[in-house]
């Protein structure tokens, strides 16, 4: 495998205050046969200034039209080199063992397709904290009992298969468009798993996922569900777990609006909706985060 080498795709969106320690974490990989493509998604700011004085010689970096992280991701696959494309967002970190980690693992498990690499949150008062480990090796099964615990972080897919199975660029489904596109390909390809803990993601009060009005959280999630539904491969495949994948989905609105304090009756209702669906989510973690915001 010595001709492997990993594109690192960047998106970014007026970032530019944060994404000098993602490429500078990038770069500083002790395996050397990548390359990194800044996807510059019609940042206002001045990103493409701080790129062009910083990083001209070391990054490949292209400005399109804003059209959201999907079709950023998928723009940036389109000009990558790699045998192996990693999409990593422009507020987090990788640590300098991630590709050398990323190649051990292809090398002893015969070229996996696509597989998950473990990582951590770093929180805002620099605790680390894994959000969840997979128990098995091959992760398809966890991914519809535990929701997205993928997001984008960590996750390695062969280029040529991406090509066939990119993002879906609705830009309603923004911030669910990773989580659609990981069990549209577990429906069909194993998602195998790599324990090693190698990158970061980071938490702070800007980042997107945090910063969404009650109204585009409900239609984005509700458009995830009904974008499976349309699917008639995909939800033939899910149709037994469609309740559970519902019920996550309405949990996921509950818990989203609480930690807002606005809106608790909406928030109360979707989380009925979870129960109702799927009254297992009453033992969930979640569901006592849920409960714990909307009643203290």
């Amino acid at each position: 495998m010595d001709d492997l080498l990993f594109s690192i795709i960047i998106p970014t969106y007026n970032r530019a205050n944060f994404i000098e320690k993602t490429i500078d974490s990038a770069l500083n990989q002790s395996y050397k046969e990548f390359e990194i493509i800044v996807i510059d998604d019609g940042s206002t700011d001045n990103t493409e200034e701080f790129i062009a004085q910083n990083y001209k010689e070391s990054v490949k970096y292209l400005k399109v039209l804003n059209g959201e992280r999907g079709a950023a991701r998928n723009k940036g696959a389109e000009v990558a080199k790699g045998n192996y494309v990693y999409f990593l967002d422009s507020d987090d970190l990788l640590y300098p063992n991630h590709l050398e980690e990323a190649y051990n693992f292809i090398d002893k498990n015969n070229s996996p397709t696509i597989f998950f690499q473990q990582y951590e949150f770093t929180l805002e008062d620099d605790r680390k904290k894994i959000n969840y480990r997979p128990k098995n090796n091959i992760i398809n099964k966890e991914l519809i009992m535990n929701g997205n615990f993928l997001s984008c972080h960590g996750v390695f897919i062969n280029r040529d298969f991406f090509q066939q199975n990119k993002f879906n660029e609705d830009r309603n489904l923004a911030g669910s468009e990773d989580y659609e596109l990981w069990l549209r390909i577990a429906s069909k390809e194993n998602i195998y798993f790599n324990p090693k803990v190698t990158s970061t993601l980071v938490y702070h009060d800007d980042r997107s996922v945090l910063n969404y009005s009650s109204d585009k959280l409900i239609k984005r999630k509700l458009l995830f569900l009904e974008t499976l539904k349309n699917n008639s491969l995909v939800y033939k495949f899910y149709k037994s777990n469609w309740n559970q994948l519902s019920s996550d989905a309405y949990s996921y609105i509950s818990l989203h609006i609480a930690l807002t304090k606005k809106d608790k009756l909406i928030a109360w209702k979707y989380y009925l909706y979870a129960l109702i669906l799927y009254p297992k989510t009453l033992t969930s973690k979640r569901s006592f985060a849920i409960i714990k915001h909307l009643i203290f």
